[in-house]
């Protein structure tokens, strides 16, 4: 058979896509398709498969004295699928090895031409940030706030060395229970620029300050609109707006060093045009994708310490270990990342300057703000979950959408600039 009459017996052009994806781990299969569901039955035998012969393998000796338990694991599962895609056991091999199996509920030889032909390379690049020795990398002019420390008023930058990584979810380093959300794909490569981001979200004392010196209003104070909560005396426990919260009193406790909150994509953009005058500098919000790479710290796991949820990591759903708070807390409370970034990971959702597209496909590269072909006139993304979250909603490839307008006890946000490289 001809490669032609091969194209013309595959499955149908317009499930093509879909099924790729589904075989890819890109996306969830829909149960009305008998199509996709092949695709999902196919991709979990081949994993299950890897996972069973490669309990008699024994791993470098070298290699399990550098790295903990947890990242074993990780490396392992994608190592065995790389040999999988690259090795001896491709994805055609196994199935002519073990077609039975696939032949079963319909699926046709043609199936396996599709296979041969596809690029199955599904590894996501680990983030390379490019921190070598570099005389243009001005370093020593940027501080780290130490771990429970506070910034003063105004945020404390620091220097992202630009580098390439894999963004959006990847699966078998996202795969945490209820974890990837369509949304989160396709994982695709990203190049970014050295840039600086602020090490916290910015804090109450921070944005109180921006208020004393322009007597600004922010959305939810303006006209006693409020600020959405979760009211939690009302049966269901509804996510609600409440016309007395604001930034000045989110319905918990808070002081100076707490994340600013009920705060809108609008109202950032007021205290960044404030800052960008007062400081002579041109601040911003970051782009999504530079604000995963600087989340993932040069990591590829589901969080930058490894693919386990932790309470000495981060705040979120409930409290326990470090986690004492059971709403927002203090900035700077966790441990930072390797780039020295902290709270990325739940305290509050943070608005980036990207408008909110239902999928990866056709996000522009480089890793500037995609702000075309919005899908919503006024819809913005927001990143890192916040302290209400479950362990999937804080990972480092979780994304939200919502208003320029919108507000809730849960949204802060942090900045960025542009990094300059400093003349000799």
């Amino acid at each position: 058979m001809s490669k032609e009459d091969l194209d013309q017996t595959l499955i149908p052009k317009d499930d093509e896509e879909q099924w790729r994806k589904v075989l890819h781990g890109e996306m969830v299969p829909a149960e009305s398709s008998d199509t996709q569901l092949d695709a999902a039955a196919i991709r979990s035998y081949l994993i299950a498969r890897d996972e069973v012969q490669a309990v008699t393998s024994v791993a470098e000796v070298d290699d399990l004295n550098v790295i903990s338990e947890e990242e074993a694991r990780v490396v392992y599962h994608k190592a065995s699928e790389e040999i999988r895609l690259r090795g001896k056991n491709t994805w055609f091999e196994a199935i002519k090895k073990y077609g039975a199996v696939f032949l079963i509920g319909g699926l046709s030889a043609s199936v396996l031409f599709l296979l041969a032909n596809k690029d199955t390379n599904l590894k996501p690049v680990v983030p390379t940030p490019t921190q070598v020795v570099d005389e243009a990398l001005n370093y020593s002019d940027y501080q780290v706030t130490d771990l429970g420390k506070f910034p003063g008023l105004f945020p404390n930058m620091l220097l992202i060395a630009g580098g390439n990584f894999t963004a959006g979810c990847s699966k078998g380093w996202d795969d945490v229970p209820g974890g990837c959300r369509p949304s989160e794909f396709p994982a695709h490569p990203m190049s970014i620029k050295t840039f600086e981001l602020a090490q916290h979200e910015v804090t109450v004392g921070q944005f109180a300050h921006f208020v004393e010196q322009t007597q600004y209003l922010t959305d939810a104070e303006k006209e006693g609109k409020g600020c959405v909560h979760q009211d939690m005396l009302t049966e269901g426990h509804p996510w609600v707006m409440n016309t007395e919260l604001s930034w000045r009193n989110p319905g918990y406790e808070q002081d100076d060093h707490f994340p600013v909150t009920c705060i809108s994509w609008n109202d950032t953009q007021s205290y960044i045009k404030w800052l960008s005058d007062e400081t002579k500098t041109t601040y911003r919000l970051p782009t999504e994708a530079e604000w995963e790479y600087a989340a993932r710290g040069g990591k590829a796991t589901a969080y930058f310490w490894g693919s386990v949820a932790s309470n000495d990591q981060a705040n979120y759903q409930g409290v326990g270990g470090q986690d004492k708070w059971e709403f927002a807390a203090p900035v700077g409370s966790f441990p930072a990342n390797p780039f020295s970034v902290q709270d990325t990971s739940g305290n509050l959702w943070e608005w980036v300057q990207d408008c909110w597209h239902k999928t990866y496909h056709n996000m522009p590269s480089g890793g500037v703000a995609w702000e075309s072909d919005c899908a919503g006139s006024n819809s913005r993304v927001r990143r890192g979950g916040a302290w209400d979250a479950g362990a999937a909603g804080i990972r480092s490839a979780i994304r939200s959408s919502g208003g320029e307008f919108d507000r809730s006890n849960l949204y802060g946000f942090r900045v960025a600039r542009d990094w300059q490289k400093q003349k000799k």
